[in-house]
């Protein structure tokens, strides 16, 4: 009897433990990070004045590929006018696996600013800006294109030199990232992109970045030399130049230094 027991016991505990490594894996995935930056760049371009701000991003990850996600970071005024000095995110898209090294990659992400608007010609000019992009990831090298789907890309509607309302819908960005891992938690981080306004050339411009990324646990520690080639101001008209409420500009181009503590949960 004491044995027949014990073989029921034992034939259960089997069957709940082939069971348990059967069980299939989670539809949904979620990750996420706080991060604080010496200062917010996107493309180069500070957003915060070349003061630090805070950000948190978190990703949801279907099995089949797709996958959402929302962003948070503060913002300057003076980048974005009479907003609410956030910024807010929300993306998605689809990631297709070609084989084991290789992902396309294909999206749609929304810049929102909330409260952030001008008066320009009598027309009310808001910052909201909508992007798709493209791109394929092999092992530690990326390359990705974006293209503008809304008309005035983050609020670019009045020609710097003729003063006339155009529309940069269809502003493009391409990039390419290669981020090798040169030690066990250190990695080599290295970027190029270059950006077209659709109609304003003038604020065309590439950037680049070279760094490096120290990964201690749940830690991230960062730090990048960051060059845009925008100009400030050129013949006295400004341009990569974003003024405060007292009438003061700040250049928010060329070099940068760029310093990241991210923790992930």
């Amino acid at each position: 009897m004491t044995k027949t027991i014990i073989a029921i016991s034992f034939a259960m505990f089997s069957t709940a433990a082939l069971a348990q490594q059967a069980a299939p894996a989670p539809a949904w995935t979620e990750s996420g990070n706080v991060t604080v930056v010496s200062d917010y760049l996107f493309r180069g371009i500070s957003q915060t004045q070349a003061k630090p701000t805070a950000q948190a991003n978190l990703d949801f990850t279907h099995s089949s590929g797709f996958y959402v996600g929302l962003f948070g970071a503060g913002v300057s005024h003076a980048a974005y006018n009479n907003g609410s000095g956030s910024e807010i995110d929300v993306y998605g898209g689809y990631r297709h696996s070609l084989n084991a090294d290789t992902v396309i990659d294909a999206g749609l992400v929304t810049y929102w600013f909330p409260g952030a608007h001008y008066a320009t010609g009598g027309r009310d000019i808001k910052y909201h800006t909508q992007e798709a992009k493209l791109g394929v990831n092999i092992g530690s090298f990326n390359a990705y294109g974006w293209v503008s789907l809304n008309k005035h890309w983050f609020g670019f509607a009045v020609q710097p030199y003729s003063g006339d309302l155009v529309s940069t819908r269809g502003t493009v960005y391409g990039e390419v990232n290669w981020n090798p891992e040169l030690a066990p938690g250190l990695t080599l981080n290295l970027h190029a992109g270059k950006q077209n306004v659709r109609n304003m050339s003038a604020f065309n411009f590439y950037d680049v970045k070279a760094g490096v990324t120290k990964t201690v646990d749940k830690w991230a520690f960062s730090a990048a030399a960051v060059y845009n080639s925008g100009d400030d101001n050129k013949n006295g008209t400004p341009l990569w130049t974003f003024f405060n409420a007292d009438g003061s500009g700040k250049n928010v181009v060329q070099k940068r230094l760029l310093v990241t503590a991210a923790r992930t949960f």
